[in-house]
């Protein structure tokens, strides 16, 4: 996907998926479902999952997060327990 701008790389990364399917729509001149499209396509080749045997053994695996909404309004995050 060589024609879109590295704006829209990072937005993806970043988890600005409204903004990245607008300027794909602007660049591309395209119908919001061809944006939709093609914004889903490149998430897969940015979010690829990598080769266990090129896998960086210092590269954690991040653990998973719980999420509460308190009584007070406030949202809390808790990571679930590390095995090992």
């Amino acid at each position: 996907m060589a024609e879109l701008p590295e704006s829209v790389d990072r937005d993806i990364l970043e988890g600005r998926t409204i903004l990245a399917v607008k300027t794909i729509r602007e660049v591309r001149g395209c119908s919001l479902r061809e944006a939709v499209d093609l914004y889903h396509q490149r998430y897969g080749e940015l979010h690829a999952e990598p080769d266990p045997a090129e896998r960086s053994p210092s590269r954690e695996t991040p653990r998973p997060r719980v999420l509460r909404l308190e009584p007070d309004g406030s949202l809390a995050v808790f990571e679930e327990p590390h095995d090992g």
